[in-house]
């Protein structure tokens, strides 16, 4: 989804909320902040239109990290890709503020604690994601690359949040499923 051959030169991950998503080197307005997530959502649909779309990312993922390719063994990717779907939605629900949003990327974060993720993963799963986005959207550019990181690093944020042991709340997770 986006020209990045590395995670370390995408820009706009420096972890900003939703409401402080930005557009260029200021934070948005309520205008701005529309019309991109308007943006993310019209590429996203042109990126996934592309019946390879989610390989070329996984395949991208993969050659990034033997870790990342022994986390993925075994797993049933057409699951990962829906999964994959879902978790791109969600964050750019969240980018919009939609009630409900942060907390489906939270548990979403507490899902993936079993993997042991340290936080190179998650840039080198962006860089992945804003690479296919570039090579799957015809009319990707700059600007939509800005948007895209500004939309995936608020959503990681939000992820990593959810990832974080809460030690009242994981007992009582842990309690309610026993039941």
């Amino acid at each position: 989804m986006s020209v990045m051959a590395t995670s370390n030169s995408v820009p706009g991950t420096g972890g900003q909320k939703n409401s402080r998503m930005r557009s260029g080197s200021g934070p948005m307005n309520a205008a701005n902040k529309i019309e991109n997530i308007e943006r993310f959502h019209h590429s996203l649909d042109r990126a996934g239109a592309d019946p390879e779309f989610l390989d070329r990312f996984y395949r991208s993922l993969m050659a990034r990290s033997r870790r990342i390719q022994k986390i993925f063994e075994g797993i049933d990717m057409a699951r990962l890709k829906r999964a994959l779907r879902s978790s791109l939605r969600a964050m750019v629900l969240a980018a919009d503020d939609v009630p409900g949003a942060e907390d489906e990327l939270r548990a979403l974060g507490r899902r993936h604690r079993k993997f042991a993720l340290q936080p190179e993963h998650f840039d080198l799963w962006k860089g992945s994601l804003l690479k296919t986005v570039a090579e799957c959207d015809p009319k990707f550019d700059d600007e939509l690359q800005q948007i895209w990181a500004d939309v995936i690093g608020a959503g990681i944020e939000i992820i990593r949040d959810g990832m974080q042991p809460r030690p009242g709340q994981d007992r009582l997770n842990a309690s309610a499923a026993g039941r």
